[in-house]
């Protein structure tokens, strides 16, 4: 399925004949992807998560990953005590929890979406999409529906790393998001048949409260080939909602839990983020493992010079913050922990 994006702000209540038939057509579209899964077991998770198994081979061929980083993975003042904390302190994700059940041997787990959270507030076009990257104007970057939070560089690069505070951040309506992310970016890439039109092309990572994703704080991926023009198979989307991304570790997947959770004025937890352009594909790197990429491949098809796509590098390196508004009124949706940064 290719669909055209849209991450516009929903100006008025959709009718209830229009929320019943965004519901059926986005229950349709997932039930579909399921259905085009090669599973062979289908586990339910003590917090209600249902997760195929498919085989790893299933996905095609699939790359080795680099050599894991020293841990921890993250800033460090005493790089031999840090490890050592890190290693007892680590969080847990969904499938390292006592009661969760994984796959047999060989197999990579796939996240079924949940369709009693499917909102009919939302288009599948909008379900399925997500907005483009902060504004360069600081002034436009706080204008319905999204505001941003955001710090990047321009500089040529193979990836980047560091670290995000996983919140519960509050969402005023399931069909907002909050999230904190990274994201490599590769600027004026050439359009395929069009000259003198270019593109931005994506890959990013982060934690994000989108209940009609995931009911959840959860992991993410995203990428975006074509200046986010279009969602569809190879093209761009969300974790495993379109084909392109490829599933390597067998506990942690986009779309996962973790526990503990941040603490407002008490315990944090941080989660390592690492994105590396490795052998030809973009590999994400969670905590202490290398969880699966995206081909490099994807980002040079249907371009007039694949050497100035995100294949061969990339040129801008951005980490912020983003909430996503549908109503048109003035939002309670919380960035991270909702505190201003004089906090502390």
């Amino acid at each position: 399925m290719s669909v055209t994006s849209s991450q516009s702000g929903i100006e008025a209540e959709p009718d209830v004949d229009s929320q019943g038939q965004n519901i059926v057509e986005t229950a349709q579209y997932f039930i579909k992807k399921t259905a085009s899964l090669n599973i062979v077991k289908t586990t339910i998770q003590p917090n209600g998560q249902i997760i195929d198994w498919i085989p790893i081979e299933s996905q095609g061929e699939v790359a080795s990953p680099p050599p894991l980083p020293a841990l921890p993975s993250r800033r460090s003042t005493n790089a031999k005590d840090d490890s050592e904390s890190w290693k007892t302190n680590r969080p847990l994700f969904l499938l390292e929890q006592p009661g969760s059940e994984k796959g047999p041997g060989g197999t990579v787990p796939i996240l079924r979406q949940d369709l009693n959270l499917i909102s009919g507030k939302q288009t599948l076009v909008q379900r399925l999409s997500k907005p483009p990257l902060p504004p360069g104007k600081k002034e436009d970057q706080t204008a319905w529906p999204h505001w941003y939070a955001s710090t990047g560089q321009s500089v040529n690069n193979l990836g980047t790393n560091g670290g995000v505070s996983c919140y519960k951040a509050a969402v005023q309506n399931l069909a907002d998001f909050s999230l904190l992310q990274t994201a490599v970016i590769k600027n004026n890439v050439p359009i395929l048949g069009h000259p003198s039109a270019s593109c931005v092309q994506t890959v990013e990572v982060g934690w994000i409260n989108y209940p009609a994703q995931v009911a959840e704080p959860h992991l993410f991926t995203f990428f975006n080939t074509n200046g986010y023009t279009e969602i569809a198979d190879y093209k761009g989307g969300w974790n495993t909602d379109v084909k392109g991304w490829v599933q390597y570790d067998n506990t942690i997947f986009p779309g996962t839990v973790l526990t503990p959770l941040c603490v407002d004025g008490g315990s944090q937890t941080e989660l390592p983020i690492q994105v590396q352009l490795h052998q030809g594909n973009w590999w994400v790197l969670i905590l202490d493992r290398w969880i699966g990429y995206y081909p490099a491949s994807l980002f040079s098809n249907n371009v007039d010079d694949p050497a100035r796509t995100l294949a061969q590098g990339s040129d801008q390196i951005d980490w912020y913050g983003e909430i996503y508004q549908t109503d048109v009124d003035l939002t309670t949706t919380d960035m991270g922990s909702g505190q201003w940064p004089s906090t502390g």
